[in-house]
């Protein structure tokens, strides 16, 4: 599942604000692979920038020249390796995916899974959309993820014709959050073509965003949550229309925006 370059300055920006926990263990589900529009020198320069320890430095542009000159199909896996280590340095990293390398776990989503711990830091690499039991995904990331720590989420949400099972609304983040008490850090309509960003920071923007129709045709959200310290098992949500949760806008774009 791959990083685009909007993810990636998504994840740099995260990074200089001090978000992203450092050190942790990392759990993908769906192993990462560069999509390919981050240029090489990109990285380069943002490892100049962001990594001020010299031995480091120096061992993170090797490890980065060393993924650059594979020639086999998982050059591109390499290289988000060099991403993970920059920007957080994790402590572990595990991954599940059928078609990922062979330190992927082969592993089946749609089932329970037990790993045996839990992560700082949860992806959802463009993987939940694929996986017919779908809150399984979701429930698998809340059980893997420690309290406090951050789970990332990055789905389809308009157009992908045939991409997957399901192209994901803004909705089911908003209910999820508010039945798991999750805090949500950051919500963006990620349109890959135009490599722009728009923020979410309601539903209310949601809906003025669809009326105006400046949501792009092919578009995905990017979803950032932080676990709340409650270590509460994971809560099936009820959408806020019919939880009665919206307000009378939402209601309203509810019944207009068909």
């Amino acid at each position: 599942m791959a990083i685009t370059a909007v993810h990636y300055f998504l994840v740099r920006q995260m990074f200089e604000r001090g978000i992203l926990p450092q050190h942790g263990a990392i759990l993908e589900i769906g192993e990462a692979n560069m999509y390919g529009d981050v240029h090489a020198e990109t990285i380069k320069e943002d490892i100049a920038k962001y990594v001020p320890d010299a031995a480091r430095r120096e061992a993170l542009l090797k490890q980065l020249a060393t993924a650059l000159a594979d020639t086999t199909k998982w050059r591109s896996f390499h290289v988000a390796k060099v991403y993970y280590e920059m920007f957080f340095s994790p402590s572990e990293m595990q991954a599940i995916d059928f078609s990922g390398t062979d330190a992927a776990r082969k592993l089946d989503l749609n089932q329970p899974i037990e790993l045996g711990r839990r992560f700082e830091v949860c992806f959802n690499h463009g993987t939940a959309e694929h996986i017919f039991n779908i809150a399984q995904v979701f429930s698998t990331i809340h059980n893997h993820t420690v309290p406090g720590g951050l789970m990332i989420h990055e789905d389809p949400f308009t157009g992908w014709i045939e991409h997957g099972f399901y192209n994901l609304q803004p909705t089911l983040f908003f209910d999820l959050a508010d039945f798991n008490e999750y805090t949500i850090l950051g919500m963006f309509i990620e349109d890959f073509t135009g490599r722009s960003v728009t923020p979410i920071h309601s539903r209310e923007e949601v809906y003025k965003l669809a009326d105006a129709k400046q949501i792009p045709e092919n578009s995905s959200l990017f979803v950032v949550f932080r676990r709340g310290t409650n270590d509460h098992p994971f809560r099936v949500p009820m959408q806020g229309y019919y939880r009665r949760a919206l307000p009378a806008e939402g209601v309203e774009a509810w019944k207009n925006l068909r």
